[in-house]
């Protein structure tokens, strides 16, 4: 089990090594730095690359097994507590990805609206967006939504 612990451990480390690397990302967004944004993308892509490893590494504790349901099984209260830190950081490190997906969502609406504006493309005055934030084709959608 301490092989086990060691790879929690990991995970965790690892992941908040990402999270530090989202946060960046989102004060890059913040500012508009495109270059230092770029760089973070390049580190993000290894973090995720790395955890994905430790994942499937993980997964072979317990093949075919939940992995929350084999930690809590093995009533080892290192183990449990680590998981625990270990599933936390990395909800957090989703949060923080989607924030910024929002944010770089929302920043490309703004760049295609300005591109159209400049290119004399005209754009239809009524528009509405689904729940992932995307635009709607039309607003027939709407029709027959009780509010």
């Amino acid at each position: 089990m301490t092989s086990l612990l060691s790879l929690l451990q990991l995970i965790e480390k690892h992941s908040l090594q990402l999270h530090e690397c989202l946060l960046q990302e989102k004060q890059a967004l913040d500012a508009s730095q495109y270059e230092w944004l770029c760089e973070l993308s390049t580190e993000k892509q290894s973090l995720v690359e790395q955890l994905q490893g430790l994942d499937q590494q993980r997964e072979a504790f317990a093949p075919g097994e939940d992995f929350n349901t084999y930690i809590a099984s093995s009533a080892e209260p290192a183990l449990i507590s680590q998981w625990d830190k270990s599933r936390e950081v990395i909800r957090l490190c989703q949060q923080q990805n989607e924030v910024n997906g929002r944010l770089l969502f929302k920043r490309n609406q703004l760049n295609l609206e300005t591109l159209a504006i400049l290119s004399g493309r005209d754009k239809p005055s009524s528009q509405t967006y689904n729940a992932q934030g995307g635009q709607a084709q039309n607003n027939s959608m709407l029709t027959g939504i009780k509010v």
